[in-house]
């Protein structure tokens, strides 16, 4: 069974669907203030072997066996915000959850 992968707060982990176990986790490398990737949101996408993670402006790509960063991508000139990504008809986007608290 293929691993789930998962980004969250500035890292990327695999975890194993049957039993939940970690089996790696990266911590995405950051730049400046302006471009540090922790504590942020990070979007995920899975295609052959390699696993294109988004956060903060900056797109990676990760060996899916290992989690070891192949490459990192500062998308000069884009600015420092969530990344969607898609391909080959899968997309992932981020929704911002929004809690209604009526008096």
């Amino acid at each position: 069974m293929k691993p789930l992968v998962i980004g969250i707060n500035g890292h990327v982990s695999a975890i194993d669907p049957r039993n939940g176990r970690q089996l790696w986790a990266t911590k995405l490398q950051g730049g400046n203030f302006l471009a540090s990737t922790s504590h942020e949101d990070v979007s995920v996408l899975l295609h052959d072997g390699v696993v294109f993670a988004g956060c903060y402006g900056h797109l990676f790509g990760l060996d899916a066996s290992s989690g070891r960063i192949l490459w990192h991508n500062e998308l000069p000139g884009m600015g420092h915000n969530d990344i969607s990504l898609a391909m080959e008809g899968v997309s992932v986007q981020f929704q911002q959850k929004v809690v209604r608290r009526d008096s």
